[in-house]
């Protein structure tokens, strides 16, 4: 009977090479910036985000009545500050960030009190 060793691989993460320094330097610019990390298998996708702008906010809200992934992308491209390429490029991995995107915009608390 032959024996099988089962190895699991090592995971490896994929961040486009950003350094603390480059962080450091997207928060002096854009104030707040959010780092989304997707995990594929055993790999872990890392990209860098700044809060989206009102021009930002207006174009996604007008193309998201016909098309939620083209919304999507604009909100990506405009948002992006850099890390792993994939999470552009693989179809899967982008719907990933788009979900954690969408608690960017909402993440937000408010409340109103009748005075």
């Amino acid at each position: 009977m032959e024996t099988t060793e089962n190895k699991e691989q090592a995971g490896r993460t994929f961040d486009g090479g950003i350094t603390e320094a480059q962080i450091e330097a997207f928060k002096t610019r854009h104030g707040k910036i959010y780092r989304v990390d997707v995990v594929d298998g055993n790999d872990t996708h890392t990209g860098y985000f700044r809060r989206p702008d009102f021009p930002t906010i207006k174009a996604i809200t007008k193309i998201s009545k016909t098309d939620e992934v083209e919304a999507g992308k604009v909100m990506f491209d405009n948002c992006w500050l850099g890390g792993s390429e994939d999470l552009r490029k693989d179809a899967v991995l982008f719907m990933a960030v788009q979900a954690q995107l969408g608690k960017m915009l909402n993440g937000c608390m408010g409340s109103i009190k009748n005075l």
